[in-house]
């Protein structure tokens, strides 16, 4: 009886370590959304507040770029200068802290805001927004499709700076 006991304190300490130890990694797995990989893994579910925040379609991503909503790319910095959406800014999950105080400086907190990534199996678009909007962003959108929607649209990607 003692081994089992001692197995199953194991088990819970051993649960809590791998969940605190997923929610500190940087490319750690999502728990909470829909998981069907046709439309994203990292897709909210729903019944959640961030369903509001997400831009549906390549369509109404190109509505809000030509509306001049800045758009931030959450992905790392070396992937930004392999190519991103025309004109938009870098504000890496992976150097955030490091790059927030000159995007402060150039974005005030009421600036309209879209942030993206690799698409719908990339959480880091989603991690940003979240970032971003405790920080004091009042309007910060997601667009869950990301680049590659972008690009398959035939829509204007740029490389470097």
């Amino acid at each position: 009886m003692r081994y089992l006991i001692r197995m199953a304190v194991l088990l819970v300490v051993s649960a809590c370590v791998a969940l605190v130890w997923n929610a500190l990694a940087p490319e750690g797995i999502p728990l909470v959304g829909q998981w069907n990989a046709e439309v994203g893994v990292v897709t909210p579910a729903p019944e959640s507040d961030e369903q509001d925040l997400i831009v549906q379609t390549v369509g109404e991503a190109r509505g809000l770029w030509e509306d001049g909503v800045v758009f931030v790319d959450a992905r790392n910095t070396q992937s930004y200068l392999e190519g991103h959406i025309k004109g938009a800014v870098t504000l890496s999950v992976y150097e955030f802290d490091a790059l927030l105080f000159d995007f402060i400086d150039a974005y005030p907190f009421e600036t309209r805001l879209v942030t993206y990534c690799s698409g719908r199996l990339c959480d880091e678009s989603h991690r940003l927004a979240t970032m971003l909007r405790e920080l004091g962003y009042t309007d910060v959108r997601i667009f869950a499709d990301g680049l590659p929607a972008w690009s398959a649209a035939g829509l204007p990607v740029e490389e470097g700076r």
